[in-house]
């Protein structure tokens, strides 16, 4: 899932809209207006907004923005591999997502992730690649992880179910993160059978 930040001017007290067609629920914190969508692999998001004032004044906006957020892919199958489709493959590109992946989540989580994000084709990864990688989402999955979310695959990542288990770790993990973000108390008060005197 992807989170879209919008800045509006300070009277503004409603945002409405869409994001890449779709449309989502915008909630203001600290001043920015958030939308959520799910991600997507080129990153470019077409967003379109109403804002409304205290006095009802309405005002549209529209951009395409380029967010570089997490795509992950978690489905590969034993036919891909069969059938040598992009998803039974190890590449390139999916080592760059993956490290990259575990980067960008580590940056939000305030969490310190050494990565590599520049292989090129032909460029083999080592064990100590792979160690890497796994310590990488090793660190994700203890900062956050659902009771169904995977362990850690041991070495060697050398099959389809170990890399679909690396993504979900990444996907769950960031999914936990993007949650919390929407998760606001409003009014001071909270609302989820608190016990106590008000």
């Amino acid at each position: 899932m992807a989170y879209i930040a919008v800045t509006a001017p300070s009277d503004i007290v409603y945002v409405a809209g869409t994001i890449n067609g779709t449309e989502t629920i915008w909630q203001e914190i600290n001043k920015q207006w958030y939308g959520y969508a799910d991600a997507v692999e080129d990153g470019t998001y077409n967003v379109w907004v109403e804002m409304y004032d205290a006095a009802g004044n309405r005002s549209e906006y529209s951009t395409v923005m380029h967010y570089e957020l997490p795509w992950f892919v978690t489905d590969r199958t034993a036919e891909d591999v069969e059938k040598r489709t992009e998803k039974g493959f190890l590449n390139a590109r999916d080592l760059n997502r993956i490290e990259k992946n575990s980067f960008t989540i580590g940056n939000l989580a305030a969490l310190v992730i050494d990565a590599k994000y520049d292989w090129v084709v032909g460029e083999l990864p080592r064990a100590s690649d792979y160690k890497r990688i796994r310590l990488q989402v090793q660190k994700l999955r203890d900062y956050a992880h659902r009771s169904t979310t995977p362990e850690v695959p041991d070495s060697p990542l050398n099959n389809y179910q170990k890399i679909n288990e690396v993504e979900q770790i990444q996907k769950d993990c960031f999914n936990i993160y993007v949650g919390n973000k929407k998760n606001v108390v409003y009014a001071g008060e909270m609302y989820a059978g608190e016990g106590g005197l008000l």
